[in-house]
């Protein structure tokens, strides 16, 4: 049964106790409060690694792609003009970032209608998304 994991520090307790099974032979340093989280021992050199539950979280975090040598992620949903080595012994179980394009007239007044009815924006598509398959399975 594969692990779960919701969030980044559930995956860099999970990478700590795997990350021979990923090439690595040493843990460096390990702190996912510092950019990069970890430097390990890889083929005998010292590399830095970033580990990112979506590889487009790197981006968001606003992380420099030349201060790591590769990203270790779960879900490889963009490149990143590096290696990013994604993880298939875990089941993601987190929340993915999704960037929409609305028009924005349309955006400002549906901002306004979910201020005025206590509506989480955020919380809305993926309830319509859910909806949508409901209805197709049912």
């Amino acid at each position: 049964m594969k692990s779960i994991i919701k969030n980044e520090e559930q995956f860099a307790r999970w990478f700590r106790k795997n990350y021979k099974k990923l090439g690595y032979s040493k843990i460096v340093r390990g702190d996912i409060s510092r950019f990069p989280d970890f430097v390990m021992i890889r083929n005998g050199r010292e590399v830095c690694v970033e580990l990112e539950t979506a590889a487009s979280n790197f981006i968001v975090h606003k992380h420099n792609i030349n201060k790591v040598d590769g990203i270790v992620c779960l879900v490889k949903e963009r490149g990143l003009g590096k290696p990013v080595r994604i993880v298939k012994d875990v089941e993601y179980q987190g929340n993915i970032k999704v960037t929409l394009s609305f028009n924005s007239k349309v955006d400002e007044k549906f901002k306004k209608f979910c201020k005025n009815n206590a509506i989480i924006l955020s919380k809305k598509p993926e309830i319509e998304m859910q909806q949508i398959m409901e209805e197709k399975d049912g």
